[in-house]
Protein backbone atom coordinates (compact mmCIF):
# COMPACT_ATOMS: atom_id res chain seq x y z
CA UNK A 1 0.00 0.00 0.00
CA UNK A 2 0.91 3.92 -0.36
CA UNK A 3 3.73 4.77 2.28
CA UNK A 4 2.76 8.16 4.63
CA UNK A 5 5.54 10.39 6.31
CA UNK A 6 4.53 12.43 8.85
CA UNK A 7 6.87 15.31 9.71
CA UNK A 8 8.08 15.48 13.07
CA UNK A 9 7.15 19.22 13.38
CA UNK A 10 3.39 17.94 13.31
CA UNK A 11 4.02 16.96 16.48
CA UNK A 12 5.18 19.74 18.38
CA UNK A 13 3.82 23.94 18.55
CA UNK A 14 6.62 26.31 18.36
CA UNK A 15 4.10 28.39 20.41
CA UNK A 16 4.09 26.55 23.30
CA UNK A 17 7.47 25.09 24.83
CA UNK A 18 7.71 21.31 26.09
CA UNK A 19 4.39 20.63 24.80
CA UNK A 20 4.41 17.17 22.86
CA UNK A 21 1.24 15.23 21.21
CA UNK A 22 0.85 12.43 19.20
CA UNK A 23 -1.36 9.94 17.84
CA UNK A 24 -5.35 10.83 17.53
CA UNK A 25 -4.37 14.21 18.74
CA UNK A 26 -2.86 15.46 16.27
CA UNK A 27 -5.03 17.75 13.86
CA UNK A 28 -4.84 16.89 10.13
CA UNK A 29 -6.78 17.39 6.56
CA UNK A 30 -10.21 15.13 6.53
CA UNK A 31 -8.10 13.31 3.87
CA UNK A 32 -5.28 12.16 6.33
CA UNK A 33 -7.49 11.82 9.38
CA UNK A 34 -8.42 8.13 7.82
CA UNK A 35 -4.74 7.61 7.94
CA UNK A 36 -3.93 9.10 11.11
CA UNK A 37 -6.22 7.11 13.20
CA UNK A 38 -4.82 3.84 13.32
CA UNK A 39 -3.33 1.96 15.48
CA UNK A 40 0.72 1.68 13.46
CA UNK A 41 0.32 5.97 13.11
CA UNK A 42 -0.61 6.41 16.95
CA UNK A 43 2.18 4.22 17.92
CA UNK A 44 5.22 5.35 15.65
CA UNK A 45 4.04 9.09 16.65
CA UNK A 46 4.18 8.09 20.26
CA UNK A 47 7.40 6.62 19.67
CA UNK A 48 8.57 9.57 18.03
CA UNK A 49 7.04 12.09 20.90
CA UNK A 50 8.44 10.18 23.52
CA UNK A 51 11.77 9.49 22.35
CA UNK A 52 11.80 13.61 21.58
CA UNK A 53 10.62 14.41 25.03
CA UNK A 54 14.12 12.24 26.38
CA UNK A 55 16.45 13.62 24.69
CA UNK A 56 15.18 17.49 24.50
CA UNK A 57 13.27 20.08 25.71
CA UNK A 58 13.31 22.33 22.87
CA UNK A 59 12.02 20.27 19.61
CA UNK A 60 12.43 22.91 17.37
CA UNK A 61 16.24 22.74 17.55
CA UNK A 62 16.61 18.71 17.96
CA UNK A 63 18.33 17.45 15.28
CA UNK A 64 15.89 14.85 13.65
CA UNK A 65 19.01 12.49 12.55
CA UNK A 66 19.92 12.05 15.95
CA UNK A 67 16.16 11.24 16.63
CA UNK A 68 15.95 8.95 13.94
CA UNK A 69 19.20 7.07 14.87
CA UNK A 70 17.90 6.29 18.49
Amino acid sequence: GPVYEVPFGTLYSSKVKNLICAGRCMSVSQDMWDIMRVIPCCAVTGQAAGTAAAMSDDFASLDIKTLQNQ
